[in-house]
């Protein structure tokens, strides 16, 4: 009787081992896909809330100046792009898009995108609102600065 003192794996238990891995594989690596375009999106809108307060604190400033028909939309999303680069923003644009620029309290609204060809968009306010469904802001540029 031979007496065989080796250790180790199987083949059969390799191959076992590698499906079961492979398996969890195809299951995870989907839904969590979805995680990391769900993060994405928040931290976009997150960034356009930033670039909202900046303009709002703006426009308040020049309130309190008497200056508010003096407003200018470049000036805008300059202190927008300002704030978020104090943020922590490493590339991304900003769009500001007012409705009314003369009225007492002008609306506006703050998109914010990572690059050029990005799909996913944040906006402030109602970020729940897709781009293309913002008719009260006018024509909303998305192209390249």
């Amino acid at each position: 009787m031979k007496n065989s003192n080796k250790k180790g794996f199987t083949l059969v238990e390799l191959v076992v081992v590698i499906a079961i891995i492979g398996v969890l594989a195809a299951i995870l690596v989907p839904s969590m896909m979805g995680y990391v375009k769900k993060s994405r999106l928040k931290t976009a809108n997150g960034n356009a809330k930033t670039a909202y307060n900046a303009v709002a604190e703006y426009l308040a400033d020049l309130e309190t100046q008497g200056l508010i028909g003096d407003a200018d939309v470049d000036e805008a999303k300059s202190v927008a792009e300002a704030e978020l680069s104090t943020n922590g923003k490493g590339s991304g644009e900003v769009f500001v898009a007012f409705e009314d620029m003369e009225a007492a309290n002008p609306k506006f609204g703050c998109q914010w995108r990572r690059g050029g060809s990005d799909e996913i968009v944040g906006q402030y306010p109602n970020a729940a609102q897709k781009v293309a469904d913002c008719p009260a802001w006018g024509t909303i540029d998305m192209s390249n600065d």
